[in-house]
């Protein structure tokens, strides 16, 4: 068994028959133990050691190692009787140390402990142990910091070759624009593709035209693309090409970290019997890895789709004729609708006319009558002194 494969330590399995793993990792290593012989066999070892050890007792010092009480002058004597017995009661001690001693030293020889587990996190552990068992904070650092640490172990499987999102512009002036319409329809029928937006439009006096976005599958936009240059004039190409390979490798890298983060998370809910507001606070972060998943998912989606489909922006104009145009209707129609317009304006100007005497008259009349009776004598008067 190598050092990449048995990521338990000694040290770990003897801390969780102790007890004093964090929740989390006792769970790892119970998991690991279930289906590790070796462990299994270092930890029933373990165990035979601790029941021997809580099965030995201290026996009573034989009668003849009791002495009776001396003087305080014979200090000989006294001392005799302090460190006299203890041979006999740190033998069997003696020996319970060296089988453990023994024990130990076979583990570590069978079991070398690894340099570097499969998830790297030392720096991680002991900065949780010197912070306590605060669980969320360090699944949380995991998963943040798992796109630099972890990114050997977590990462998904690259993709063959490089990922390119393929867009084209295309600008045809058409010989028969009635037809070009169809004629789209049966090229994206060809090719599987579909019309992601289209618009049309035929101002009076000016070519018809037609502007839509087409969805073409990426291997298919060869054969795409000759088939629309043959509804006419091509005046107008490019294309364009964007690598989004690394774009989509990282997000599989930090698709793969945050499920693992929240699969981590799930099972600190499941196996921790903690205080309340743990518990919430793990939950609240379940919640926004979840999120954070769902984003990232539609995100690698929507990017899959972008590199399977090609987008191509098409214009078609029509090849305009020009022609002496003079309207839809006749010119006697025109001429008759003319001298109506004519009569019909000369009536409502005249009836303008006499709604506004209507409208104004009786005001007009009103201040008339009271201004004649002052204007009347100031005339006399100018004429008077005209005669003086």
């Amino acid at each position: 068994m190598t050092v990449a494969e048995h990521a338990v330590n000694p040290e770990e399995v003897m801390a969780y028959l102790d007890g004093e793993l964090p929740a989390e990792r006792a769970a790892v290593v119970h998991a690991h133990m279930t289906s590790c012989d070796a462990c299994q066999r270092l930890a029933g070892e373990l165990r035979g050691v601790s029941r021997e050890v809580t099965r030995w007792s201290v026996e009573d010092a034989p009668a003849a190692f009791t002495a009776p009480l001396r003087p305080p002058s014979d200090v000989r004597s006294m001392r005799w009787f302090r460190f006299g017995w203890r041979p006999a009661v740190l033998a069997p001690a003696a020996g319970v140390a060296a089988l453990a001693v023994f024990l130990t030293f076979a583990v570590h020889t069978r079991f070398p402990a690894p340099r570097q587990s499969v998830v790297a996190l030392p720096v991680e552990e002991a900065s949780a142990r010197r912070r306590g068992d605060n669980t969320v904070d360090r699944l949380d650092a995991r998963g943040r910091e798992g796109g630099e640490g972890t990114r050997g172990a977590l990462t998904a499987e690259p993709s063959k070759g490089p990922m390119v999102t393929r867009t084209v512009t295309l600008r045809i002036v058409a010989k028969d624009f009635d037809s070009a319409r169809p004629a789209v329809d049966r090229i994206l029928r060809d090719v599987s593709g579909f019309v992601g937006q289209i618009s049309a439009s035929a101002a009076r006096g000016s070519a018809r035209s037609l502007t839509a976005t087409l969805r073409v599958p990426a291997d298919r936009l060869d054969a795409a693309l000759a088939a629309l240059k043959g509804l006419g004039q091509v005046v107008e190409e490019s294309q364009g090409g964007d690598d989004v390979t690394e774009q989509a490798v990282d997000l599989d890298a930090r698709l793969t970290n945050a499920r693992n983060t929240e699969k981590r998370l799930t099972d600190v809910l499941q196996h921790r019997t903690g205080k309340v507001g743990d518990v919430l606070e793990v939950e609240r972060e379940i919640a926004r890895v979840r999120g954070e998943i769902e984003r990232m998912d539609a995100e690698r989606t929507n990017l899959a789709r972008r590199v399977a489909y090609a987008t191509v922006t098409l214009e078609i104009l029509e090849e305009r004729k020009a022609d002496l145009d003079l309207g839809p209707l006749p010119v006697s129609r025109q001429f008759r609708n003319a001298i109506v317009d004519g009569f019909r304006g000369a009536f409502e100007s005249g009836l303008g006319v006499a709604l506004l005497a209507a409208r104004v008259g009786p005001a007009l009349l009103l201040w008339g009558m009271v201004l004649a009776w002052p204007v009347w004598l100031l005339r006399r008067r100018y004429r008077g002194s005209l005669r003086g």
